[in-house]
């Protein structure tokens, strides 16, 4: 063989060896959770980084998925009572699920935002806690996409409670500010 076709196994057969590592975390019979539509798995994982948000919506229909794709496979069944065993698999989930995507947080678009930006993350934070408003952060992060239903709830919400704590002029978020606002408002763990 010739000295540059040796590289190039050597480099294949090292890029099967990382994938194969990677994928280790994840049991082979998760491939269809991996490569199914939907968005409940990050929006389950995005409820736990919110929240610890383990008895969403999202999250008890992810615990069925998981729990339903097991007895397919054929075997035993985990039960994840214990959520950092939970919160880990979500995560392998999610990443798995979500390698090709890039996400890239832009700062807050309008000024009225910016010059109040403790105000409306603090606000933001606190809405975090609905369900719906975390799953807009997961259409956000995951699919890219700032005009979801839940999306145009969160922006309801929030605004609705700016301008109940602000003064005139009220402060007023628009939708190019909703990622980023959001994000910040993700506790830091």
């Amino acid at each position: 063989m010739k000295p540059g076709l040796h590289i190039i196994a050597l480099v294949a057969l090292l890029g099967t060896a990382v994938n194969a590592a990677e994928d280790e975390a994840l049991p082979p019979y998760f491939a269809p959770l991996i490569a199914g539509k939907g968005n409940e798995i990050e929006a389950c994982y995005t409820a736990i980084l919110a929240r610890d948000g383990f008895d969403s919506p999202a999250c008890r229909s992810t615990r069925w998925l998981i729990l339903f794709t097991q007895k397919k496979a054929g075997v035993a069944a985990r039960d994840y009572q214990d959520n950092t065993g939970l919160k880990e698999v979500i995560s392998n989930l999610t990443q798995a699920r979500n390698r090709s995507r890039v996400y890239v947080q832009s700062p807050a678009q309008t000024q009225q935002v910016i010059d109040n930006i403790r105000t409306v993350v603090g606000v933001a934070r606190s809405e975090l806690k609905d369900d719906k408003v975390s799953r807009c952060l997961a259409d956000i992060r995951y699919k890219n996409d700032l005009t979801s239903l839940y999306c145009d709830y969160a922006l309801a919400v929030i605004n609705i409670t700016l301008s109940a704590l602000t003064e005139t002029p009220p402060i007023k978020m628009r939708r190019e500010d909703l990622a980023p606002v959001l994000e910040q408002a993700l506790p830091a763990k």
